[in-house]
């Protein structure tokens, strides 16, 4: 069985909580956890440990996920907050560390929502720190009363990656859960889905093998709250999956 690494959300200790009130929490939201788990994987929270144990963990782990949450502080790509968007710093340095090791490790690495977002900053790209204010929109991308349930269509970029999965066969629709968003694309990052205002909504690292390295602004694990019909998202993480199978050789047809 793969053992897939999630990266989790992280609450600061507050004595306002009934319980842990002085601890710090780490967390995987249940619907991540039971969306690889129905593709028979086992998805694995990485605690936030010390320097020195992290290694010897991750190397037990086929890959990396990180899941979606909390805005990246702007510090990240050398910008200062605007308003009130300051970001996660404890977060970021959590999964920053844990995503260095794992790119140098040459692990297989997916990112949701948030560690799409990661991603590109990782790899020297930057942010709109709030996209109503500072890159205003036909389209939502974000609702917060109907949250996973805010829908919009997206534009898989021909000959590429999801067009090559043939994952639009069945509609280009996805949610949409987020403020923030591409700003500049990183180098070595290649997009592979937009949605209709311009703005990107997936893309792989283009020095390794084709989806190794892959990133969506959208969130699969919460497609199976809409009653609409939306982007066949399996054919791409099949596809990722295969990279941290041991049984790995060539993924798919996929060059």
């Amino acid at each position: 069985m793969i053992k897939l690494g999630i990266t989790g959300g992280l609450c600061s200790p507050d004595p306002n909580r009934n319980v842990f009130s002085t601890k710090q929490l780490c967390y995987i939201e249940s619907d991540f956890a039971n969306y690889w788990a129905s593709f028979g994987v086992m998805p694995i929270l990485i605690p936030n440990l010390s320097i020195e144990t992290l290694p010897s963990f991750l190397a037990q782990l086929d890959g990396l996920v990180l899941m979606g949450g909390t805005d990246i502080a702007p510090s990240q790509y050398n910008e200062a907050p605007i308003g009130k968007w300051q970001g996660d710093a404890l977060r970021d340095n959590y999964e920053l560390t844990i995503l260095d090791w794992c790119f140098k490790q040459d692990y297989p690495i997916l990112g949701i929502c948030r560690g799409f977002q990661l991603l590109n900053v990782y790899f020297g790209g930057t942010l709109y720190q709030d996209l109503e204010t500072q890159q205003p929109s036909k389209v939502k991308h974000r609702d917060p009363l109907t949250y996973d349930l805010n829908l919009h269509p997206i534009n898989l970029i021909q000959g590429e990656l999801l067009d090559q999965l043939k994952m639009n066969r069945l509609s280009t629709t996805v949610n949409s859960i987020h403020h923030q968003g591409i700003k500049k694309l990183a180098p070595n990052l290649t997009a592979i889905a937009a949605a209709e205002d311009g703005l990107i909504e997936a893309f792989y690292h283009h020095q390794k093998p084709k989806g190794k390295i892959i990133g969506f602004q959208w969130h699969p694990e919460f497609f199976v709250h809409a009653q609409e019909t939306l982007l066949n998202d399996r054919p791409v993480i099949e596809h990722f999956l295969s990279f941290c199978s041991s049984k790995y050789l060539n993924p798919s047809f996929v060059k």
